[in-house]
């Protein structure tokens, strides 16, 4: 069975269209490597929705992953950082961009 592991990335004050195309380039090198991805961007998205909606979404499917992968500039968002916090609490594995 394929391990599951979590992309975090900065998104908040990003250009999005960028950020997307980040995530989809470190999809496709982690599903080259066998892992199964999971992203921000694949959970429902609603745009009436809070920014705290969307974090216990992220949690919720980190808390699912045996791995987090934490993408350059994570240091520089809250929502990485509370991520990050999350996965050592729960004793995920960490890799680094």
């Amino acid at each position: 069975m394929k391990k599951k592991i979590y992309i975090s990335l900065p998104i908040t004050g990003k250009d999005i269209s960028q950020v997307i195309e980040h995530v989809n380039l470190e999809r496709k090198m982690l599903q080259n490597c066998g892992w199964n991805v999971i992203t921000p961007f694949d959970l429902k998205w609603n745009p009436n929705e809070s920014e705290s909606y969307y974090m216990g979404n992220d949690i919720e499917s980190l808390l699912e992953c045996d791995s987090i992968y934490m993408c350059k500039g994570w240091q520089n968002s809250k929502g990485c950082m509370a991520e990050f916090e999350v996965a050592r609490i729960y004793g995920k594995e960490i890799i680094f961009e």
